[in-house]
């Protein structure tokens, strides 16, 4: 949305994802293990295509492109359909059980002390560049770098499934 958009232009990437720690606390690999098995008869709801385009914009569009919404920093969704909603939920729900190489987040630390994180989508002997939520892209000159390092995850946040109910995550994965 257009106030999520100006928050992030407001604050630091530091700021951003202290924040999103705070909502969304990383968990124990078990712990996350739990949420899916909780999860699980969402899968055997009939789904309303309708409701989960509604969530979707909510939850997904700041890092995913389905059906000409969304932006880009994670895999586009209509690749991912044909792997079935069970897998489809596992990813939601256990975001970094499996993360693809192009999509492992990273830092970088530049000598004036910026901090930016997100997908690394293009080098050069001379920059690199970086992508974040809501299509936002920062090329940084090599020169500039202090430090860069792989988060080893993927940059979707854990706990997308705060607030929704088994027929809301049904609805979505329908969508």
């Amino acid at each position: 949305t257009t106030a999520q958009i100006r928050f992030l232009r407001n604050h630091t990437q530091q700021e951003v994802r202290q924040l999103a720690l705070k909502v969304f606390p990383p968990t124990a690999p078990n712990q996350r293990q739990a949420i899916v098995d909780a999860f699980q008869p969402a899968l055997n709801l009939n789904g309303d295509a309708a409701k989960g385009r509604e969530i979707f914009p909510q939850r997904c569009t700041s890092c995913h492109h389905l059906g000409g919404a969304g932006y880009a920093l994670g895999p586009d969704l209509a690749s991912v359909q044909s792997n079935g909603k069970a897998k489809l939920l596992v990813s939601i729900l256990d975001p970094n059980r499996e993360v693809a190489p192009q999509y492992i987040a990273f830092e970088v630390e530049t000598k004036d002390d910026e901090s930016y994180v997100g997908i690394i989508v293009n080098e050069t002997t001379a920059s690199l560049t970086i992508r974040q939520p809501y299509g936002k892209e920062d090329v940084i000159a090599r020169s500039n770098i202090k430090s860069m390092r792989s988060q080893k995850l993927s940059l979707m946040p854990e706990g997308l499934e705060q607030g929704l109910s088994h027929q809301d995550l049904a609805n979505l994965l329908e969508f």
